[in-house]
């Protein structure tokens, strides 16, 4: 773990007003200038969030694990928005592999403190989203400033920091683990991955709040000398997050997972052939860092740093694996 000496800094205001704002460490110029905070609630272990759409009343998956919006088509159709339909190839989501359902033209979406105008949006022919939800709302928004998840206080902040490229941005705690960060990825798309480390096999994994369980490739656990045979595997369930296609998987124990600072020993974690991490683009990432991971830190996304800083706030870490 990491510790700094308390020293506040001046802190300014971008959009909206926020309460409580956070005094840093440091004895630079570094200023944390709060954007807004977008509050969420959990169902069903993920993150949802009330917004707007052409000013009709949506709810949103909260997914760091998209590369962008998606708005279901039966949403669209049920809220009278207008919109061209084209079915095409599929996309992945989750686990999911939807045919693409046309575009719509957004005048305006908005989520807490942020507005979009003029926004291209996909529809997707999805009704795998969560119970009553109308769309995802994806890395689009995410990108575009630092965020703190603070799942604890059902909420999630957005700040622009200005002079803090040597600062630990982790405002709320006197010591905190951190990790290397990369959020741009594939060309137009992006997607959070932390570097970690499996049993010392070191590689990137995906942190995504779309998805509730963490979650290893089956060749990582290979080449980390875990397998379905060896002490303490067993088999799984069939994991189906957001998505169609079941994918089977069994339980593995691994010594250590170190992700940046962070140690943690005999982690019991879920395997399986999940086609859609990224692997043929980059053969490094093979781990989804879920919401059961997520639930029980407070995480600081630098995205102006490359770098996620966090806290533990709750054990286990990893709770019943495929639940």
């Amino acid at each position: 773990m990491r510790r700094f000496t308390p020293l506040a800094l001046a802190l300014s205001l971008l959009a909206v007003p926020v309460l409580g704002a956070p005094a840093l460490a440091d004895t630079s110029d570094c200023r944390l200038n709060p954007v807004g905070e977008l509050p969420i609630h959990l169902e069903n272990g993920l993150p949802i969030a009330d917004g707007l759409l052409d000013g009709k009343p949506v709810r949103a998956l909260v997914d760091t694990g998209s590369t962008r919006h998606l708005v279901s088509v039966q949403a669209a159709r049920r809220l009278g928005l207008d919109f061209q339909e084209h079915h095409a190839r599929g996309v992945n989501l989750g686990q999911g592999d939807w045919r693409k359902a046309g575009t719509m033209m957004a005048d305006t979406l908005s989520f807490g403190p942020w507005q979009g105008t003029g926004y291209r949006l996909q529809l997707v022919e999805a009704g795998d989203f969560g119970a009553n939800v109308d769309m995802v709302l994806g890395q689009d928004l995410f990108v575009q400033s630092d965020i703190e998840l603070d799942m604890a206080h059902n909420v999630i902040r957005f700040f622009r920091p200005a002079e803090c490229d040597d600062t630990p941005l982790a405002y709320w705690a006197q010591t905190y683990a951190q990790a290397t960060l990369r959020s741009r990825g594939f060309g137009s798309y992006s997607v959070s991955r932390v570097v970690v480390q499996l049993n010392g096999q070191e590689f990137w994994a995906r942190l995504d709040t779309g998805v509730r369980t963490s979650t290893v490739l089956t060749r990582l656990a290979h080449r980390a000398n875990v397998r379905e045979d060896s002490p303490g595997s067993q088999p799984g369930p069939e994991r189906r997050d957001i998505g169609r296609t079941p994918v089977p998987t069994w339980i593995g124990t691994f010594d250590t997972l170190a992700i940046g600072d962070e140690v943690i020993r005999n982690a019991r974690l879920s395997v399986g052939d999940y086609y859609n991490l990224g692997v043929e683009r980059d053969g490094s990432l093979a781990m989804v860092l879920g919401m059961d991971f997520i639930r029980t830190h407070r995480i600081f996304i630098a995205n102006s740093q490359d770098k996620i800083y966090f806290t533990n706030v709750a054990k286990p870490v990893f709770g019943a694996p495929g639940a």
